[in-house]
C-alpha cells in the first residue's frame, strides 16, 4: 500500500467508511440524530434544573462575567435598575438607544428611564408588511443602531460557565441592538442561566427538531476584543468596547 492509499485509507475508516466508500455502521453513541424522546427528555431535564439551581447558577454567572470583562450588576428587580442604567447613560453622554423585544423590556419601564434623561430609544421591531416597506424599514434601523450610543437587550439564555449571554434570532431580537452600539447593556433574569454550552446545544437540537431553530445565534462573552494588528490586544474594534450584565431576581 502506497503512503496516498494509507491516507485515504485512515480517512474512510475516520469517517466509518470501508473500502468501498459505502457507509460502516456508527456506534450509538456517535449518533447526531438521537430518538426525538431522548432529545425532549434531556431538554426538559435541563429546563428543570434551571429553575432547581437558577440561585446557584446566577451566582456563578456573576462571577464568570466579571472575569470576562462584564461590569456586572445585581438588583431584585427591574425596577431597582433604575438608577445603574441611568448612570451609563449619563457616563457615555448618551442621545440615542436601540433595543431589542425581549419581555423584560417591552412594559416601557426601561424605556422611559432613556426618556427622562432625553435619550431618544427605539425597538428594533419591523412593522411594514410590504417587501419594499419592510427593507426601507430594515435599512433605517441598521442605520439608527450604528449611530446609536446604547444598545438594551435581554438574553434567551446566559452561560454560568463561561458568562455569556445567548440571543436568538426573531422578530424583534437583532444582533445589531449589541453589535454597533459601543455600549451593551443586557438583562438577564433569574431563571435564564443554563450551566454550560452543552445544555446550551441539547436545547438547540430540541429547537431543531421542533422547527425553531433561527438561523444563527449570538454568544457575547464580554467586550469585543481583537489582536488582529500587532497582536495588540484592543477592545471595542468589532463591537461593544463596554458591556453591561444587569441580573434580575
Amino acid at each position: 500500500m502506497t503512503e496516498r492509499d494509507a491516507f485515504f485509507a485512515n480517512l474512510r475508516q475516520a469517517l466509518g467508511r470501508g473500502a468501498d466508500d459505502t457507509a460502516s455502521p456508527r456506534p450509538p453513541d456517535a449518533s447526531l440524530t438521537p430518538a426525538s424522546h431522548t432529545v425532549h427528555d434531556r431538554a426538559r431535564a435541563i429546563l428543570d434544573r434551571m429553575e432547581y439551581d437558577a440561585e446557584g447558577l446566577m451566582i456563578k454567572l456573576a462571577n464568570t462575567a466579571e472575569r470576562s470583562g462584564w461590569n456586572v450588576a445585581r438588583f431584585r428587580s427591574v425596577a431597582d435598575a433604575r438608577g445603574y442604567v441611568m448612570q451609563v447613560a449619563r457616563d457615555v453622554e448618551a442621545r440615542q438607544a436601540v433595543r431589542s423585544s425581549h419581555p423584560v423590556l417591552t412594559d416601557g419601564t426601561v424605556d422611559s428611564w432613556f426618556t427622562e434623561l432625553g435619550v431618544s430609544v427605539e425597538p428594533m421591531t419591523i412593522s411594514a408588511t410590504s417587501t419594499r416597506a419592510r427593507q426601507a424599514s430594515r435599512e433605517r434601523l441598521r442605520d439608527l443602531a450604528a449611530r446609536s450610543d446604547i444598545g438594551v437587550t435581554g438574553v434567551d439564555y446566559a452561560i454560568a460557565e463561561t458568562g455569556t449571554c445567548v440571543l436568538l434570532p426573531r422578530a424583534g431580537v437583532s444582533r445589531l441592538v449589541s453589535l454597533l452600539p459601543p455600549v451593551h447593556i443586557a438583562f438577564v433574569q433569574r431563571g435564564e442561566v443554563l450551566p454550560s454550552l452543552d445544555e446550551l446545544f441539547a436545547l438547540q437540537r430540541r429547537d431543531h427538531l421542533d422547527g425553531e431553530l433561527g438561523s444563527y445565534l449570538s454568544l457575547i462573552s464580554g467586550p469585543s476584543r481583537s489582536a488582529d494588528i500587532e497582536y495588540t490586544l484592543v477592545t471595542g474594534v468589532h463591537g461593544p468596547g463596554q458591556v453591561h450584565m444587569v441580573l434580575i431576581g
